[in-house]
């Protein structure tokens, strides 16, 4: 069996009613128990940041972000173990909005 771990969930979304409630589904289908929850406006205009804190296997999180990405307001999720961040996550979404922004003219 797989050692479970602290692990911090970020999503970047658009601010859509209902989003939040889809997401702690995701959870709930699991039993997996939201330790902390933070959402907020990103740096990015128009783009909300939600910050999840859960314990699971790996496994268990790999599943949980697959299932995030899913949602259709949800433009990129990652996960990393507590003690970790990543810098390269803001870049992936302003990318990813350019990217979308040049699809759409």
């Amino acid at each position: 069996m797989e050692t479970e771990s602290l692990y911090e969930i970020t999503a970047y979304t658009e601010n859509q009613v209902g989003l939040l409630s889809a997401i702690a589904g995701i959870f709930t289908r699991r039993s997996l128990n939201i330790e902390k929850l933070l959402v907020y406006p990103s740096k990015i205009e128009g783009i909300h940041k939600f910050k999840i804190l859960t314990r699971a296997s790996e496994t268990q999180i790999r599943s949980v972000v697959l299932q995030i990405e899913k949602k259709v307001d949800v433009i990129k999720a990652y996960y990393a173990i507590d003690t970790q961040r990543s810098d390269q996550e803001i870049e992936d979404v302003k990318d990813f909005l350019s990217r979308r922004e040049e699809t759409n003219r």
